[in-house]
């Protein structure tokens, strides 16, 4: 017998709870973590134990740390006393939060919003300000700071020159960022949506898909006609 239930019987185990099962209780969340495959229990227990160790001790080492909001496996942490998250935040496996000092007049703030899902192996670096509004969906792979290393100076290593910022980067509520996407010193509206592999170094308005190296916008939803419509040269 297979170990694993198909969509259909994890339908009818849903059915067949109380009513209270649209917000599980511990007692029902219980009863479907047990009637799971072996497989999906083991991954449960794992992210369980993230969620104990975000919740009791990183919370200890960032500026805050949200009610159910977890980090799973993380890759680097460094200076997160001035990293603040959200709750119902989860931040997924091989992330790199970094936030550096390096003008002592300016304290720096990364902000990730309630209810954000940040993909795999995500790069999130701040020396000024960096916020994710709520509910930010970004896939994996993805880079977003505020800063980049400075290469004025062509007889010094651009590894050994200070770090740049042309401005504070901030991401919109209900955006989503496909894989591979750069985000550098600009703000992206709220939901908007920002293909994989783009590179977006200007602002971006409300509402907007964006695509391209550098990003720029193919679509805008028009409040008027309540529809998504091309702009630019894809409407020529």
């Amino acid at each position: 017998m297979d170990d694993l239930m198909d969509d259909k019987e994890f339908s009818n185990t849903l059915s067949s709870l109380p009513a209270s099962a649209d917000r599980p209780s511990p007692l029902n969340k219980f009863r479907l973590w047990w009637m799971s495959g072996w497989l999906e229990k083991m991954q449960r227990v794992s992210e369980f134990y993230w969620l104990l160790k975000s919740q009791y001790y990183y919370r200890i080492f960032f500026g805050r740390m949200g009610r159910h909001s977890k980090i799973i496996g993380p890759m680097r942490l460094k200076n997160v006393h001035n990293v603040y998250i959200g709750d119902g935040t989860i931040i997924n496996r091989s992330a790199f939060l970094l936030t550096l000092r390096e003008d002592e007049s300016v304290i720096p703030r990364l902000t990730i919003g309630d209810g954000c899902i940040i993909g795999h192996m995500n790069h999130i670096t701040c020396i000024g300000q960096v916020q994710l509004g709520r509910n930010v969906l970004t896939a994996d792979r993805v880079y977003i700071s505020d800063h980049s290393h400075g290469f004025s100076d062509t007889r010094v290593p651009i590894m050994k020159q200070r770090v740049v910022s042309k401005g504070a980067t901030t991401i919109g509520d209900g955006t989503w960022l496909g894989e591979n996407v750069v985000v550098l010193s600009c703000n992206i509206g709220k939901n908007c949506v920002v293909g994989s592999n783009a590179v977006v170094l200007n602002d971006i308005p409300d509402y907007s898909v964006a695509v391209g190296v550098p990003a720029r916008v193919i679509q805008r939803f028009n409040p008027t006609s309540q529809l998504w419509e091309r702009v630019g040269r894809s409407s020529e």
